[in-house]
Order: C-alpha cells, then sequence, then structure tokens
C-alpha cells in the first residue's frame, strides 16, 4: 500500500500537470518528492500512527533502497565522473568549510557546552536519499547539462557517504552518547556478587547465595539500619556515580543484583552497560512498563507477578525438572560454569567424560544458546549450564576454571 501510495503521488503529479495545460492553458507542477516528505513528517509528528508507519518502512525499504541504488548507480558515466571528480572534491571541501562555520555560530548562538564548537557539523556530513532524489529530477529536467550536474552530486554524495559515519561515530564517543556496552573485563571468577538494597528479600538471597559457596556484598541506598547485618560486608553510598561504583569494585563482579525503585535501578544498570559491562546484572522490575528499557540494556528481569506464575506453571506441568533446577532434590543443584581452561578449548563434549550424575542442559556462546551435541566443540568463555550433584559440580567446576 505505502508503494502503491508512493506511485500515486508521482502518477497524480504528471496528471496534474497535463490536465492543467489543456484546461488552463498553464501547467500547474507539483514536487512529488517534497509532497512524500511532507506527507511523511505529518504522519510521524501528528498522527497515532507512527509506530505502525516505521515499521511497515521498515519492511518495504531495502527493497526500495536495492532498487534505487542499482538503478542510480547504473546510470552513472564513468568517464563523465572521473571528469568531474577534481569539480567535486572542492565542493566536497566547500561544504565541509561552510558546514564547519555553521557549527560554530550555531554553539555560540546557542551558548552550548563550548566543548561542541569545533566538533557540531561532524554528525552532519552524511547525505545520500533525497539528494540522490533531487539529482535525479534535475538529470531528467535538464537534459543539456542535467546528467553532469547528476554526476558531481552523486561523487560529493559518495564522499559524504565514506568521511560522513566514521565522523559521526566518533563524535558521539566522544560526547559519550554512543551508549554502547561497556567491555567485559577478563577477571577471576570468585563468586562474588553484588546486592544493591538491603530488605528482607536481599538478606535472604544473601543468604541463600553464601550457603552455595558465593560471597555476597550488600549495599545500601536508604535510611535502612545496616548496624545489625554482622554476616555480610554491607557499604552505604549516597549518590550514583562511577567512582561509587569503581569503589564497590564492580568490575570484578561475577553478578550485580538491583533490588531498589525501577528509576534508581535503571540508572544504576546504565551506568553499569555504558562504563562497566558486567555480564550478569539481574534486576527486580516493579513496574511491567518498565521492561523494555531495562531489556535493551541486557539485563536479566524478575517481575515478582509474573516470576510466580511461571514457577507455579512449571511445577504443575514438570515437577520434576522444576525441583532439580530450583535444587530442591536434597543433593542436587543447578550452576552455570564458564569455560576459562585452556586446555578444554576446542574439545567435544564427549570428551569431557563428565561425572555419569552430570547433565548439560545447555551452552551460552557471545550471548547466543547454541544446540548442544556430543560432538560440540567447546571455546574459552563459553557459558555452560549443568545440573547434577553437588560434589561432582564442585569437580566440573574446578576443571573448568583451572
Amino acid at each position: 500500500m505505502i508503494i502503491l501510495i508512493g506511485y500515486g503521488i508521482y502518477l497524480g503529479a504528471d496528471l496534474l500537470a497535463y490536465s492543467s495545460e489543456q484546461f488552463f492553458t498553464h501547467k500547474i507542477i507539483v514536487e512529488p518528492l517534497l509532497i512524500s516528505i511532507i506527507a511523511s513528517f505529518v504522519i510521524t509528528n501528528y498522527s497515532k500512527h507512527r509506530i505502525e508507519f516505521s515499521e511497515q518502512l521498515e519492511i518495504v525499504a531495502p527493497t526500495i533502497y536495492i532498487i534505487f541504488f542499482t538503478l542510480t548507480g547504473a546510470s552513472l558515466s564513468i568517464q563523465t565522473l572521473m571528469s568531474v571528480f577534481g569539480i567535486a572534491m572542492i565542493l566536497f571541501l566547500v561544504r565541509l568549510v561552510t558546514m564547519f562555520l555553521g557549527g560554530v555560530t550555531g554553539v555560540i548562538a546557542a551558548k552550548d557546552p563550548k566543548e561542541y564548537t569545533f566538533i557540531s557539523w561532524m554528525p552532519y556530513v552524511t547525505q545520500a536519499g533525497v539528494a540522490l532524489g533531487l539529482a535525479t529530477i534535475v538529470a531528467s529536467e535538464f537534459p543539456v547539462w542535467g546528467h553532469a550536474f547528476e554526476t558531481i552530486i552523486i561523487a560529493i554524495i559518495v564522499i559524504n557517504q565514506i568521511v560522513g559515519p566514521p565522523l559521526f561515530k566518533w563524535t558521539l564517543n566522544f560526547v559519550k552518547e554512543s551508549h554502547l556496552r561497556a567491555k567485559v573485563k577478563a577477571h577471576q571468577h570468585n563468586q562474588d556478587a553484588l546486592i544493591f538494597g538491603v530488605e528482607s528479600q536481599s538478606l535472604s538471597l544473601a543468604k541463600q547465595l553464601a550457603k552455595h559457596g558465593w560471597k555476597p556484598v550488600l549495599v545500601s541506598v536508604d535510611d535502612f539500619k545496616i548496624d545489625d547485618i554482622s554476616e555480610f560486608e554491607v557499604h552505604k553510598i549516597t549518590d550514583f556515580t562511577l567512582d561509587s561504583l569503581k569503589k564497590l569494585d564492580c568490575a570484578n563482579m561475577d553478578a550485580i543484583v538491583l533490588m531498589l525503585s525501577d528509576k534508581k535501578n535503571y540508572e544504576l544498570a546504565e551506568l553499569i552497560y555504558e562504563n562497566i559491562g558486567t555480564k550478569e546484572v539481574i534486576v527486580r522490575l516493579n513496574k511491567r512498563e518498565n521492561f523494555n528499557k531495562f531489556h535493551e540494556l541486557g539485563t536479566l528481569i524478575i517481575e515478582p507477578t509474573t516470576a510466580i506464575v511461571s514457577l507455579l506453571d512449571h511445577f504443575v506441568r514438570s515437577p520434576n525438572a522444576a525441583t532439580l533446577l530450583l535444587g530442591m532434590d536434597e543433593g542436587q543443584d543447578s550452576m552455570d560454569v564458564e569455560v576459562v581452561n585452556k586446555d578444554i578449548h576446542g574439545m567435544r563434549l564427549r570428551e569431557l567424560r563428565l561425572p555419569s550424575d552430570i547433565i548439560i542442559l545447555s551452552i551460552k556462546r557471545k550471548g547466543h544458546i547454541i544446540i548442544s551435541h556430543g560432538y560440540t566443540r567447546l571455546r574459552l568463555g563459553d557459558i555452560i549450564t549443568l545440573v547434577g550433584s553437588e560434589k561432582s559440580i564442585e569437580e566440573i567446576m574446578f576443571k573448568f576454571d583451572t
């Protein structure tokens, strides 16, 4: 439907020009490309269908882009391109200079921070779609000199496409707005867990983790009385800054659990995501509508209401598996183990000679669960989920970690 509407705009513009010349002896010309741009602006900003419109464009766009850029490239004369390349470079440099001057003037006029003065022009170098469309229109409307003009414009666009994206990426990183996940630093896994929020549930979690050999550290951010807690290490912080997290040694934690309000949890999760990159960040969600923004940060989300329902569902449909995974069977437990032993790298699962009471449930590699079988080769950094007796799991952990 979007393609048909787009084609209809061009057909309607042509029909209007023809009809107006027949009836009024004067052509009324409207620009289809401009109409399409205005229409998309109105739908995006003044209608309730922005999301649906964007989703449909994402489906249609790849096919249209392939056709458009292929036809544009095929119509380009290499000989003409070589003859006008010098002119294209001069115009490219003139454009950069004018953009630089405009950026400096804009920062001064808007009283933006001074560090943006000499970089404010960089994100705007890239250009493509509309400029190419206008160039093809000029070429068809002015056949004498339009083709050479189109070739110059395309040459400038190609140069901008090569130079623009790296400049844009560098600018985003410079102003710290790229929001990329920090690289996880290699560290020795000592089963350390940092729990933000001191309350009954966090204390119960810390006791449960300690029972399984973990070393939990509690962090209080409110007025909870921490003087009475003696069995665990407890810290108190008043603000969420990178320095505060570094003092808590977050980079060397195997897991961080956030049990505060959604606002505070998100502030912490974002700091950890962009600056520390801890592999496992677990969030206790308070409001369902905040699920997506936590999910985008790669956190493991526990929503208390749905978690209880899901747990009950598993107990009804598969009680044996549920009790096994939850460690409710005496002497049985489940554990995630990371492969850091170089001697195991490249070995097949069947070559490990695991104890008979150990079951490998899954292997996670680079964030993706892979289907495993006896011939699956292990790689350094793989996370293996095991189920079995506590004694056998301890032996396996020693084998993978050594």
